[in-house]
């Protein structure tokens, strides 16, 4: 876990997000932003172009930039906040069942995420499995990489079955992160859900006839 890569529209939560990491995050992990410029907070970091129009293709390039240098990478949404142990408790679970499983996502939880990922909904010492989860600040390794498809809303589900569909599984971390919710592609969410249906109705029609039939 010696990167965390972040893409980002100029969020002004990634300050916020980039003093967290400095003040919580060993000093050897070094950072990856596609659309910021550098923020200069003591460590290394390598900047890339976001040109991408979504959500997925603008994850997919960044994280592609990462794994040509690691294998583990942490990926991170812009509008998060680290607690001082987000880093240490994710850190021993991927530890624990990376050994033991052939992990997809190992993610924090959070208290505003999907409802299977909510912190107040779980054990505070529990990692639990999961079908589908939202890596707000989630592990992954590039055996497990499957890339997300070019839409917003969804693509994270998408991704997650098809890694599913390849033989890995997903966990819900123990560790816990704020997000602010939302500041990366609006609140408007019925926008949001019908502006993913043209690419779901012609590449998973399957999916289709579940989430808008």
């Amino acid at each position: 876990m010696k990167a965390i890569v972040i893409a980002t529209k100029e969020s002004k939560s990634l300050p916020v997000l980039l003093a967290s990491i400095n003040a919580y995050v060993p000093d050897d992990v070094v950072i990856y932003i596609a659309g910021h410029e550098r923020w200069g907070i003591g460590r290394n970091i390598t900047c890339i172009p976001n040109t991408a129009t979504n959500y997925g293709d603008a994850y997919n390039a960044v994280v592609h930039e990462a794994f040509k240098k690691y294998d583990e990478i942490i990926v991170a949404n812009d509008d998060i906040v680290l607690t001082p142990t987000t880093y240490q408790l994710l850190a021993e679970d991927v530890k624990q069942f990376n050994r033991w499983e052939k992990s997809g996502w190992i993610v924090a939880r959070s208290d505003y995420v999907r409802s299977n990922q909510i912190a107040a909904h779980l054990e505070p010492g529990l990692v639990y499995p999961a079908n589908q989860c939202s890596p707000l600040f989630g592990y992954v390794t590039k055996a497990a990489w499957v890339d997300y498809p070019p839409i917003n809303w969804y693509s994270d589900d998408i991704q997650c079955l098809e890694m599913m569909q390849i033989g890995f599984k997903h966990y819900i971390s123990r560790a816990f992160v704020h997000h602010a919710g939302s500041q990366t592609i609006g609140m408007d969410n019925k926008k949001n859900h019908f502006d993913a249906e043209p690419w779901i109705k012609a590449n998973k029609p399957e999916l289709h006839k579940i989430w808008f039939e």
